[in-house]
């Protein structure tokens, strides 16, 4: 008994030893301070592309330029030299609805409520959907990158994107390297193409050559005519360059 008496008042001993070793602990705190400057990595001009008034089966060419940013390009700045990044089509809000709840929430909102349905003038969601945001020409814009350097080992390391496709599911991709100096590439200009559709009930006879001589994998040409009701409209899109990998 005396025996298991003892084995037991250690073990409220321990038990007591334990408990208070955090209490004495407390009194000692190391402290690591943390800080990072924070810089984007790209530069994107110009930041707005506007082609004015168009005609179906037109073919409009505009361009935009990406390269470091000017922290990345800071010649101290040696710890990484690659970017890769993504050019994604996403549908563009209203100016009034932008005014009203701020940009970043409406591009989300245009983004997030895309109507699933067919577009039908006499639903409510279409209504509400471009009473907020344009009615979008986003599958109509090709990318095509400068295929600048063609040789070396960063030659044609962009993948455009003909006009024509599936804006939820298809991107351009572009690379950016810093190092080595000789055969690097610190800057892409891509051509953005406007192959302008037309209007259901009003196509030439030829517009399913349009659209597969744009792009042979684009499917149905008729799923990219416009509702003749939207005639007269103002038509758009946001272009998002997105960072995808800096290394």
């Amino acid at each position: 008994m005396n025996r298991i008496r003892k084995i037991i008042l250690y073990g409220l001993g321990g038990l007591t030893v334990l408990a208070f070793i955090p209490l004495f602990a407390a009194f000692e705190a190391h402290v690591i301070n943390v800080t990072a400057q924070i810089e984007n990595a790209l530069f994107v001009h110009p930041e707005s592309l506007e082609y004015g008034t168009v005609f179906p089966q037109e073919h409009l060419n505009t361009s935009f330029f990406v390269t470091f940013s000017e922290s990345f390009s800071e010649s101290s700045q040696t710890r990484v030299g690659t970017i890769e990044y993504a050019i994604k089509q996403k549908p563009k809000p209203l100016p009034a609805y932008v005014a009203q709840i701020g940009v970043d929430s409406a591009r989300a909102w245009c983004h997030d409520n895309y109507p699933q349905t067919p577009y039908d003038p006499a639903i409510t969601v279409w209504q509400d959907y471009l009473s907020r945001c344009y009615p979008t020409i986003c599958p109509a814009l090709s990318k095509h990158p400068d295929n600048n350097p063609s040789t070396g080992p960063n030659a044609n390391n962009d993948i455009g994107l003909p006009a024509f496709h599936n804006p939820w599911t298809e991107f351009a991709i572009g690379k950016l390297v810093k190092f080595p100096n000789i055969n690097n590439d610190p800057a892409d200009t891509w051509t953005i193409d406007l192959a302008v559709p037309c209007f259901k009930g009003q196509c030439a006879q030829d517009w399913p050559n349009f659209v597969l001589g744009q792009n042979p994998n684009a499917g149905d040409p008729l799923q990219y005519e416009l509702p003749p009701e939207l005639e007269h409209q103002t038509f758009g899109c946001d272009l998002w360059v997105e960072v995808t990998k800096i290394y």
